[in-house]
């Protein structure tokens, strides 16, 4: 499933299962994340599973820095309003590491099972610099 973000570098995003992103392109560049399992048994998603997803990041002309893992954690479930509508949705942390076991990124996505799609996630959770960023428009790829 693609999102689209309009901003000063408009991208696209390409999620497995509408979660787990695999493929990314902009007017800066592409990368695609190469998964090393099998990201069907992420699914279907279920308040405290967890996983861990080893893959390699590629982008062109560039050699991939070594293996990366995707740790995915099911923390519960919300409700969450975007517009008129209500979204009974998953909070999914997502955290990045270095093969090193550095965090290169960590957010939490509301994930509408309904949908099957994001529809929002949540940055700096806890904190005082925490932010919401909901999607405006959801559509599947055409047939």
């Amino acid at each position: 499933m693609p999102t689209k973000y309009q901003s000063q570098s408009p991208q696209s995003q390409y999620l497995f299962g509408g979660l787990i992103e695999v493929f990314r392109d902009s007017s800066t560049g592409e990368m695609a994340m190469i998964p090393f399992s099998d990201l069907r048994k992420v699914f279907p998603l279920k308040a405290g599973a967890k996983s861990k997803i080893v893959f390699a990041r590629l982008a062109p002309n560039k050699p991939p820095k070594g293996t990366e893992t995707l740790e995915i954690n099911v923390k519960g479930k919300e409700t969450f309003s975007l517009g008129d509508c209500k979204y009974a949705v998953l909070a999914v942390k997502q955290t990045i590491r270095s093969e090193a076991g550095e965090t290169r990124d960590e957010f939490t996505a509301l994930y509408a099972p309904d949908l099957q799609a994001v529809v929002a996630r949540r940055y700096d959770e806890g904190t005082s610099a925490e932010s919401v960023v909901g999607y405006e428009l959801i559509k599947p790829l055409a047939n």
